[in-house]
């Protein structure tokens, strides 16, 4: 048998096996999450709720309406693999056989596990990428496909509505081996009444901070009966806190409490959309492999019955460092008189800018843009005027490719007497 019509024939052949990898090679991880297969692109997710309640009998019907949606969007993006080799190499550096001495089978196991190899490598990729991850279409590695768990947090926190106000928001700082179960504690505790009564409740976080927690326990609470082994996957406050550390959490600042319902990983398997196959190129010396399939993950939502977030003190700005994001000044300060002050912006992608006043009354300020020039046009502010000295609003610049944005901070303090 020709070793390279058994490598192109077996693209078909293996085709569920291969894109169902993913699903497959990350099972201790999706197992704590919820799949939704069948996206491609966006879908809309979420539920209703509603505050009804029993009261007292009454003839008239007096009817309310307590109900509220809370949809949020689900975007699976299209990612592909075009890996070409060499097969005759391949098989001589890998197997160590001669080609002569293979049986049909021996030749087609070779191929089945080769094609499972390279797609179990996409998948433990794409594993490390379900938090950290950042779309940037024009991208080359699986931190570039979507937007992780991560940066959508980041995202809503910069947006205010991820926010400790709205209760789904925990600031915490350094997490160490003498302070570990006090702060995972006092993150547990800062959730709502509802999350915490959820059943099957998860506290997502960095392996690090469990092998601290597991310090503490040790140091902590002594020989108590549930402290009889070193390894803890349960809160010590709540064992109805399941706790889970994953490998995309990797130095990550952020800690999560949430339940398998509202943590989904979207993906398609269901059509033909996705690929997978091994074909002849135009080296004559190397075949490819070739797969594509969607992959996106969203918070089903974010009220603070169904989420909370912790964040570390020390992390980074929440406005997500997407490659092509808009550059430039990020504050302003203005005088009190009237007038116009003009800054230019930059994208890494050539792209023009947008710009909109994103603070809720703030009439005192517009913008206008000319390519990549924005001009930010204020009214006087005297001091006589109403109001906190300095007063501030916040202009959304964005490039119009939707590669990023910039939110700047423009300040205008009050005149002097």
């Amino acid at each position: 048998m020709q070793l390279d019509a058994i490598l192109v024939n077996s693209g078909a052949k293996y085709r569920r096996e291969i894109l169902a990898m993913p699903v497959v090679a990350l099972e201790k991880t999706l197992k704590h999450m919820t799949i939704r297969k069948g996206v491609r692109g966006d879908e809309t997710v979420g539920g209703y709720d509603n505050d009804a309640e029993l009261r007292p009998y009454r003839s008239s019907k007096d009817a309310t309406d307590k109900g509220k949606f809370f949809g949020r969007t689900l975007t699976t993006y299209l990612g592909d693999i075009v890996e070409e080799f060499d097969p005759y190499r391949l098989f001589s550096t890998v197997y160590g056989e001669s080609f002569s001495s293979l049986t049909d089978r021996k030749e087609a196991d070779i191929v089945k596990d080769m094609a499972l190899t390279l797609a179990k490598k996409v998948s433990a990729k794409l594993g490390k990428a379900l938090f950290k991850a950042v779309r940037n279409k024009d991208g080359n590695t699986t931190l570039d496909l979507f937007n992780g768990f991560d940066t959508i947090a980041a995202k809503e926190i910069n947006e205010g509505t991820i926010a400790v106000a709205n209760g789904n928001l925990y600031i915490y700082d350094t997490i160490t081996d003498a302070n570990a179960g006090d702060v995972l504690k006092a993150i547990y505790s800062a959730a709502s009444d509802e999350l915490r009564d959820q059943e099957n409740l998860k506290m997502f976080l960095p392996k690090s901070v469990l092998d601290a927690y597991e310090v503490w326990c040790l140091s902590t609470l002594g020989s108590v009966v549930y402290n009889q082994t070193y390894a803890q996957s349960r809160l010590h406050c709540d064992r109805n806190v399941e706790l889970v550390p994953l490998v995309g959490l990797k130095n990550s600042e952020y800690i999560y409490i949430s339940t398998q319902a509202n943590m989904l990983v979207g993906m398609d398997q269901l059509s033909d959309a996705e690929q997978a196959k091994i074909r002849e190129c135009d080296n004559p010396k190397a075949l490819q492999f070739f797969m594509c399939m969607y992959w996106g993950v969203q918070f089903e939502s974010i009220l603070p019955e169904f989420l909370l977030v912790a964040r570390h003190t020390a992390a980074p700005s929440p406005t997500p460092e997407v490659p092509g994001a808009v550059k430039g000044a990020a504050t302003i300060e203005v005088p009190a008189t009237s007038g116009n002050s003009n800054r230019t912006y930059a994208t890494v992608t050539g792209s023009e800018v947008d710009a909109e006043v994103i603070t809720e009354g703030a009439d005192w300020l517009t913008v206008a843009v000319n390519g990549n020039k924005v001009t930010f046009t204020r009214t006087a502010y005297a001091k006589t005027d109403a109001g906190e000295d300095p007063r501030t609003a916040t202009v959304r610049v964005s490039a119009q490719d939707g590669s990023g944005y910039l939110d700047v901070t423009v300040s205008q303090a009050k005149a002097t007497a």
